[in-house]
């Protein structure tokens, strides 16, 4: 008997990831995060903010507005995550030319609980909504 097949990736602690799924998966752990918002080389904006979309839309832009961030994985080509220092997390997505790097915050009796935003129904669209609903199902087992 041949038990040989294709083994998908595993990533520990570090990566890489090019699949918008595994994209949606890593970032669906964050709530409040530190970001910058670098482009061509050069920080244009930085903060906190907290997650309250994750979505996939290729007609819906990914905004940082009023300490929320709303964040569209079609944004971006890859997403490099590690774990840093007092095991924080740093997420950043590449696009062309510009970057957002994400840090997770550790919650605090200040930022948890009902003062933070709650994160939103997903907007997933395309292959993605499919590849999520077993996700979902998964889950009910």
């Amino acid at each position: 008997m041949d038990l040989k097949r294709p083994l998908a990736p595993s990533f520990i602690g570090s990566g890489t990831l090019t699949s918008p799924r595994d994209m949606v998966r890593a970032l669906e752990t964050l709530e409040n995060t530190a970001y910058r918002f670098v482009v061509d080389g050069n920080c244009v904006s930085e903060g906190n903010a907290a997650l309250v979309k994750l979505m996939m839309d290729d007609e819906s832009a990914t905004l940082i507005v009023n300490g929320c961030l709303f964040l569209n994985i079609a944004s971006y080509r890859y997403l490099d995550f590690e774990t840093i220092e007092d095991d924080q997390w740093r997420f950043v997505l590449h696009a062309d030319g510009s970057r957002l790097e994400l840090v997770a915050l550790p919650d605090t009796e200040e930022n948890s609980g009902d003062s933070r935003p709650h994160l939103l129904s997903e907007e997933i669209t395309g292959d993605l909504d499919a590849l999520i609903a077993l996700d979902d199902d998964d889950e009910e087992d």
